[in-house]
Order: structure tokens, then C-alpha cells, then sequence
């Protein structure tokens, strides 16, 4: 643990002591500072995650990365002046200021001295350029959804939605295309959206390093030149499937990753085969070891989820592949507020839906399948990985 956290955990430590210790009315400073205190650890206690997810709704963000102050300050040698940014940055002095005194308000940028700025630990998040991307696609995307939400779930009279081709999306952007087809002719949400995907990750543990990889998929593997190890359905650039190879280089077998054909012709990773693929179509790729689903199913309704997964389920060996859903398994009691507002973004978006362990047996139930087991890490910030099989799975 570093010097700054442990100084603040003694702080609020001797802060809460005091206010113990004092009356009501002697007490209300000390809770002042505590909040400040408490606030101050909770800084530095975040993942870059954590602040994309807190601030994608704060315009004066967006305007920092538009005016690219943030690498500015991270690349600078010491504090910058408000008049040194308004020059490199061609801003209006005044609104700038203003700009400027909006984000050290909430760490954004810190305060050297008197209209003067210097880089934070926030401030380098925003400088990522996979985080920024992160707060572009939500500020720029999903944020007019959200706004919108409200009156779109009174105007159902509070029903849950199930229609995927009318949602708060298809009214807010004005189109009657599904997400990823919006998506896929308008560069200015794909873009970001993709480049944000490669950052999601990062505070939360990778489904690899809790699975049995090897005893689960290498062992027993076929080893003819055609055998297919894992196919990432729905996978976009290939992360994924890259990061398993490099993790485990021993692993027998290709690597399909599978999208449409627009996602998969950007794919520049040499140990993954690309796949022009509609989940919704028969699965090409037959008897591989596993079916791969992350992020997929969330996106859709049960009747559009069965239909998917009937579509892999068809190219399964039933006493040799598996599916492998990396996706959240949503606790009845305890989920975390990240979990919950991807909920409603999925919800907002495409009357998708994070699921309970009770919805997944029922959903995987349907399309012919069974549930060997749910695996998930110690943190209840990451993705489970659920192990399932085919329901007519034969055992030797």
C-alpha cells in the first residue's frame, strides 16, 4: 500500500476517533473534514475504470478531452499557466478558466497555484487514449440515452422492457437499426466504442487467471492440423482470444475470432483467425473445443439469446466442446453499483439484461444446454465464467 493511502487511513482513522469523542455541534467540522478525507482515499483508492464509469456523464470532461488538456498537462515538465493552455489549446482565456477551475473542483486537474494547473492521477486516466475513448462513447452515445430513460420507462408505464427494436436508443439516436448495425456506419461511436472494449478490463481479474485453463481446454485437445481450440463468438478485434494464446502459448488449436465483417477486417493480431460471422446463423465452425461468448448475450432479450446459442449449439460435439460464457452473474443480494448500471445500460440500449444465476439455468435451459459450473473470482467487480455443455452431452 502506498505512503499517500496509508497517511489518509490514519487520518480518517483519528477523524472518526474525534468525532466519537465530541458532541453534536463541536462535531460538525470534524465530519467536514472527514468527508474531504474520506473523498481524498476514495481517489486513491480508484482504478482508471472506476473514474471513466464516475464521470461519463460530466460534460466539463469531455471538454478537457476535446481541448486535449489532459495529455497536455501529463506531457508538460511543470504546471502550466491558464494563459500557457489558451495558447497551445486556441481557447478563449475566460472560458478556459472557467473550464479549467470546473475540473481541479473535482481532481481532475490539480491545483499548483493560482491559475496554474499541474497533472493528476485523474488527469492521466483521461489522458489514456482508451479511457478517453471510454468517456467520448458514453458522454457522446449513451448519455443522451440515459437522460432520456426516465420518460421512456414512464411512458411504459414502468413495464420491463423485452422489445429490442424499441428502447430508449432506437427514439433517442432516431433509427430502427440494431445496436451494432447503428454502430457499424457510424464511425463516430464505433471507433471509440472499440478502443474503450481493450480498456474494460482493467481493475477487474481476467476470467484466465481464475479458470483452469489448461486442465479444462488443452487436456484431451485434438491435435489434427484442423482443430479449432476456441472460437470468440462475437468478438470483435480479438482481444480476447489474443490475451488467452499469450497467457498460455502451449494451448492446441486455432483461434477463431468471429464478428461482422466490418469489426474483423480491423483485426491486425497474427495468432487469431478472423471470421466474417452472424452469431445469429449457423455456427461454420464445427467440434471445437470451446464456444466463446463475452459481453454478447447481455445485449439481447431471452427469445433472441435462444436463438444464438441454438445456432452454436448445433456445431458442438456434444462429448467434447464446451461453452464458456464470460458474463456477469448477477447476486441477489450485494451487486455492485458497476454491475447494476450495466444493467440499465443494456437495458437502455437494447432491452438486453444482466442476469441471476436462477435467469442464466433458465435461459442456457432452453436453448439446450446445462450449467457444469459457475466459476468467479474473489472481487465482485469482475465478469464470472460460466461452464456449460451441451444438455445431450455424451460422457465416455
Amino acid at each position: 500500500m502506498d505512503e499517500t493511502t496509508n497517511v489518509l487511513l490514519q487520518r480518517i482513522s483519528n477523524l472518526a476517533a474525534d468525532l466519537r469523542s465530541n458532541d453534536a455541534k463541536k462535531g460538525i467540522g470534524t465530519r467536514s473534514q472527514l468527508r474531504v478525507a474520506a473523498r481524498q482515499l476514495m481517489l486513491a483508492l480508484e482504478e482508471p475504470g472506476d473514474i471513466v464509469e464516475r464521470f461519463i456523464e460530466t460534460a466539463n470532461i469531455r471538454n478537457g478531452i476535446n481541448l486535449d488538456i489532459f495529455r497536455i498537462l501529463l506531457e508538460s515538465d511543470g504546471p502550466k499557466s491558464a494563459s500557457e493552455l489558451a495558447q497551445t489549446t486556441g481557447a478563449d482565456p475566460v472560458l478556459l478558466d472557467r473550464i479549467l477551475r470546473g475540473l481541479a473542483s473535482v481532481g481532475a486537474v490539480g491545483e499548483a497555484d493560482t491559475g496554474s494547473y499541474i497533472s493528476t492521477t485523474m488527469s492521466r486516466t483521461f489522458a489514456t487514449p482508451n479511457l478517453a475513448a471510454g468517456v467520448k462513447f458514453c458522454f457522446d452515445f449513451l448519455s443522451p440515452i440515459w437522460n432520456y430513460m426516465p420518460s421512456w420507462l414512464a411512458q411504459t408505464n414502468y413495464r420491463n422492457p423485452t422489445d429490442t427494436s424499441h428502447t430508449a436508443y432506437h427514439l433517442v439516436h432516431k433509427t430502427a437499426e440494431k445496436l451494432f448495425a447503428f454502430l457499424t456506419h457510424n464511425p463516430q461511436y464505433l471507433d471509440p466504442f472499440h478502443l474503450y472494449m481493450t480498456a474494460f478490463d482493467e481493475g477487474r481479474t481476467s476470467w484466465m487467471i481464475y479458470y483452469p485453463v489448461v486442465e479444462k481446454l488443452d487436456r484431451e485437445a485434438r491435435t489434427d492440423s484442423d482443430a479449432v481450440l476456441f472460437v470468440d463468438i462475437g468478438g470483435g478485434m480479438g482481444h480476447e482470444a489474443s490475451a488467452l494464446k499469450k497467457r498460455f502459448p502451449s494451448l492446441r488449436g486455432s483461434f477463431v475470432v468471429q464478428d461482422l465483417p466490418a469489426v474483423v477486417a480491423q483485426i491486425q493480431s497474427g495468432v487469431v483467425k478472423p471470421m466474417a460471422h452472424n452469431f445469429f446463423d449457423e455456427q461454420p465452425v464445427k467440434g471445437a473445443r470451446a464456444y466463446y461468448f463475452r459481453n454478447v448475450l447481455h445485449s439481447w432479450g431471452d427469445a433472441e439469446c435462444v436463438k444464438i446459442l441454438l445456432a452454436t449449439h448445433g456445431a458442438m460435439d456434444p462429448s467434447y466442446s464446451k461453452l464458456l460464457i464470460n458474463q456477469w452473474v448477477v447476486p441477489e443480494k450485494g451487486a455492485s453499483s458497476f454491475m447494476t448500471h450495466q444493467d440499465f445500460n443494456m437495458m437502455a440500449v437494447c432491452a438486453g439484461m444482466e442476469r441471476t444465476e436462477q435467469q442464466w439455468h433458465a435461459l442456457l435451459g432452453e436453448a439446450g444446454f446445462k450449467i457444469e459450473r459457475i466459476w468467479s473470482s474473489a472481487d465482485a467487480a469482475s465478469e464470472c465464467l460460466i461452464e456449460a455443455v451441451r444438455s445431450d452431452r455424451i460422457c465416455y
